[in-house]
C-alpha cells in the first residue's frame, strides 16, 4: 500500500512510466523519437485507471519534457505517431508468444498541436492496475537519452536495480531490439549498441560497466552492472551544480552528487530556483539543507 501511494505521489510531482516488466523485454522496433511518444503516453495513465481511454500529448509539453527545438518537430511527430500504429509488441508468455500492435488509433489537431492516442485493449494487463513485476521509469530523465538502445537498456537496468546487475545472452538482446539481422557481428552490435548506450548513460542513475562472457571462442552473454553513485564520473556541468548545492544549501557531497546525477539538469535549476523563493517569503521550516533535500526527495524519488 506504501507502495502505491509513494507512485500516485510521484505521478504528481514527476511524471512517471509505469509499465510490466514483459514491455521491457519485449522484441519491437522503434525510433528513438516514437519510444519517447509511447513513454510519455504511458505517464498519462492514472494509478486508478481500470480501462484505457484516449490519452492526448500536447506537442508543446512533449518538446518541453525531451527538451527538442520546434524546428520542423511537429511534421516529425506526425510521422512519428503514424507509425507507431504499425509497431508491434511481441510479449512471450507461458502459453507462446503474444503479437500486438501497441496504438489503436492516433489523431493529430492541425494547428493546435495536441496528440490523441488509444493503446491496443489487449495490452491492458501490462500497463493497468500493476501489483508485481512492474517497473518504474523516470520520464524526464529517460527522455533526455538520445538513442532507442540507450533507452532500451535504461529500461532493463531500471527494472534490475535492486540487484545492480542483470545478465543476458547476446541473442536474446539482440532479438528484444529486433538486430538479429542488422547486426551479426558482435563487434559492430558492441560498439553500436552496448558502447553507445554505456556513453549515453554515463553520466546518469543507470551509468554502467559490462562484463562479457564467452561460450568457446565467442561472447555468449553480456552482464551488466550498475555503477555505485560514488564511482559515477560528473560532466563539467554537473560538478558546477553540485558546488552550487553545496555551497548554497549546505548538503553533503554525497546528496548534491546523488541529485546531480538522478535529476535532470533543468529540473535541478527549476527546484533550485523554488527552493530559494520558499526561504526568501520566510517558509521554510526546517534548516535549508534538510528542506532542500526533502524537496528533492519528493519530487525526484532519490
Amino acid at each position: 500500500m506504501e507502495e502505491a501511494k509513494t507512485i500516485i505521489k510521484q505521478q504528481h510531482n514527476s511524471p512517471l512510466a509505469i509499465q510490466s516488466n514483459a514491455l521491457i523485454h519485449a522484441r519491437y522496433e522503434m525510433t528513438a523519437l516514437q519510444k519517447k511518444i509511447l513513454l510519455m503516453l504511458i505517464s498519462k495513465i492514472q494509478h486508478d485507471d481500470t480501462d484505457f481511454k484516449p490519452y492526448r500529448i500536447r506537442a508543446k509539453d512533449f518538446l518541453e519534457a525531451a527538451d527538442l527545438k520546434s524546428t520542423q518537430i511537429y511534421g516529425k511527430l506526425k510521422l512519428a505517431t503514424e507509425g507507431l500504429i504499425s509497431k508491434v509488441f511481441h510479449i512471450k508468455k507461458s502459453t507462446g508468444v503474444l503479437q500486438i500492435t501497441i496504438l489503436s488509433s492516433a489523431e493529430y489537431y492541425e494547428g493546435r498541436g495536441i496528440m490523441e492516442l488509444c493503446f491496443d485493449p489487449k495490452l491492458k494487463p501490462y500497463l493497468l492496475e500493476l501489483k508485481e513485476q512492474f517497473t518504474i521509469l523516470p520520464l524526464k530523465q529517460v527522455l533526455s537519452l538520445r538513442s532507442i538502445y540507450a533507452i532500451r537498456i535504461y529500461e532493463m537496468l531500471q527494472q534490475f536495480k535492486s540487484t545492480g546487475f542483470f545478465v543476458t545472452k547476446v541473442d536474446d538482446l539482440k532479438y528484444k531490439l529486433g538486430l538479429e539481422d542488422k547486426y551479426r557481428s558482435y563487434n559492430l552490435f558492441k560498439r553500436n549498441v552496448i558502447i553507445q548506450a554505456q556513453k549515453e548513460l554515463a553520466n546518469t542513475d543507470m551509468a554502467f560497466s559490462y562484463k562479457e562472457i564467452k561460450s568457446g571462442r565467442r561472447v555468449d552473454r553480456i552482464e551488466f552492472r550498475l555503477k555505485p553513485i560514488k564511482e559515477i564520473e560528473l560532466t563539467e556541468e554537473q560538478q558546477q551544480l553540485q558546488a552550487k548545492l553545496i555551497n548554497e544549501f549546505d548538503l553533503t557531497e554525497m546528496q548534491s552528487k546523488k541529485i546531480v546525477v538522478k535529476v535532470p539538469t533543468k529540473d535541478i535549476h527549476k527546484t533550485i530556483y523554488d527552493i530559494k523563493t520558499t526561504q526568501r517569503e520566510g517558509k521554510v521550516r526546517t534548516n535549508i539543507s534538510a528542506y532542500a533535500m526533502g524537496l528533492f526527495n519528493l519530487k525526484y524519488k532519490l
